[in-house]
């Protein structure tokens, strides 16, 4: 079959690629556009795909619009086509979610017209230039060429974690939580290990939950810290602006000043964190990069889990859990690993001490979180746009370097004109940027990039539709 003819093409159909999609859809009227995904469905992602009846949205459905303009549009359509008595807020199952998506990409193709639209069910393995345009090779060797590239790739699995003993063959340990294997044979009354106790570490534990498991669910992280749940707030007024200090010493005493100030009128903590939630970016770009250092070894774990919060009811699932002791916590590093046939032992140091501590577990599964750093990443895609210079990580290696429209900078620190990326590889640029009210804003503001680049660009040159850029 001949491949499309393609002006964007974008890699990663979850949130961010599907979005971009319809943005870019409802922006332009000949422009062809294609998805490159390994998945059927469009906008599940590994985010909205869950089959867990536990794992809901942590963010409420009022707020989960798939449109800037228009945030309570999830909320209509979920009382149309999931639940009447759907509220702004409640938490409905991720899935839902994912259906939502769906229907969106759906409608806009019923208005704008299907024929240059392409859902490509492949994997993408590398990019290179070719004859004026940007290849991308699929999984069987063939190539996609488009005048513009959009990475929508979204998380990167965990790198393996540097512990003595671990390694990637080890039969027990599970290096990626969301794996097909991850929870497969295991003793429904044995134990489990999780390593890290941020959201990822909770959803495994619902994903336990869903599947009865009564065994033994031990947590082991650094620092202990668990996501706080929702509540109900009352609106706290925007305390940030330009003469807000640039340290992060400086802005956790006027959080905390602030958070002070709510408590006496009766207003809770998480009001004064989500009236950042506007200017969260601003703030963190008015930071020089030695404070952006600062915050990520002092304050990280402590924003995450006061800005990442759980749903209500899975808030009262876990705590129910863990005073039934079926979750138990553990603090401290680990010193070794070792496996004896289907168990492995985890020996790790607690914070402050000097003894050593064993826990034994049928399945130890990495519940760290993604891997940000580029450096570490095991994509051949990655690897490719690095190998040839056409992308290099941020100062901080929380992501991909970009400008602001979210082109990649080459490792000469010049920006692309068509080679994009939107989502959690703009992490070291602006922070906040794997929630779908960041995500949402970006997809609708490189859209509109792209759609006057690429007009502008064809009326211009009259070409025969090339790269936006002379090759190098």
């Amino acid at each position: 079959m001949a491949s499309p003819q393609i002006d964007v093409l974008i890699v990663g159909g979850g949130f961010s690629g599907t979005m971009l999609a319809v943005q870019l859809l409802r922006r332009t009227r000949s422009l062809s556009i294609a998805v490159l995904e390994q998945s059927s469905l469009p906008g599940r992602g590994l985010a909205y795909s869950s089959p867990h009846r536990f794992h809901l949205l942590n963010v409420p459905a009022g707020q989960m619009g798939a449109f800037p303009a228009h945030p309570e549009d999830f909320l209509h359509w979920a009382k149309t086509n999931y639940d009447a008595s759907m509220r702004a807020r409640s938490f409905p199952p991720r899935a839902v979610y994912g259906e939502y998506l769906g229907s969106v990409l759906d409608r806009t193709l019923a208005e704008k017209g299907r024929d240059r639209f392409h859902w490509i069910q492949d994997e993408a393995r590398s990019l290179h230039r070719r004859q004026g345009k940007l290849a991308v090779q699929r999984k069987d060797g063939s190539e996609l060429r488009a005048r513009a590239v959009v990475l929508a790739t979204g998380n990167f699995q965990p790198a393996t974690p540097r512990i003595p003993g671990l390694q990637s063959a080890s039969s027990l340990y599970v290096q990626f939580a969301w794996a097909a294997n991850a929870l497969e044979i295991l003793p429904r009354d044995g134990s489990v290990l999780l390593l890290g106790s941020g959201l990822t570490c909770v959803d495994l534990i619902m994903a336990l939950k869903s599947k009865a498991f009564r065994g033994t669910i031990h947590v082991l992280s650094r620092e202990g810290l668990i996501p706080s749940r929702h509540r109900q707030t009352k609106p706290w007024p925007l305390f940030w602006n330009e003469h807000s200090p640039r340290t992060t010493r400086g802005l956790l005493r006027l959080i905390r000043d602030q958070v002070d100030a709510a408590a006496e009128k009766g207003i809770d903590w998480r009001s004064v964190v989500d009236s950042l939630r506007p200017v969260t970016q601003p703030i963190w770009q008015s930071l020089p990069l030695h404070e952006q250092r600062r915050f990520l070894r002092h304050a990280r774990s402590y924003w995450d889990i006061h800005r990442h919060r759980l749903a209500p009811e899975i808030a009262d699932i876990f705590y129910d859990m863990e005073t039934e002791g079926q979750i138990r916590f553990h603090t401290g590093r680990i010193t070794s690993y070792s496996e004896d046939h289907d168990l492995a032992e985890i020996v790790y140091r607690e914070r402050g001490a000097t003894t050593e501590k064993r826990l034994h577990a049928h399945r130890v599964i990495n519940c760290t979180g993604s891997e940000t750093d580029c450096r570490r990443i095991d994509d051949s895609l990655i690897t490719s746009l690095f190998v040839q210079g056409l992308a290099r990580p941020d100062p901080l290696f929380l992501g991909l370097d970009v400008d602001p429209q979210g082109a990649l900078i080459d490792y000469k620190g010049r920006p692309s004109l068509s080679l994009f990326t939107l989502g959690p590889t703009r992490k070291g640029q602006l922070w906040e940027t794997t929630a779908v009210p960041e995500i949402r804003q970006q997809a609708e503001q490189l859209a509109e990039h792209l759609a006057k680049a690429l007009r502008r660009h064809s009326h211009e040159e009259e070409d025969d539709g090339d790269l936006l850029e002379p090759a190098v």
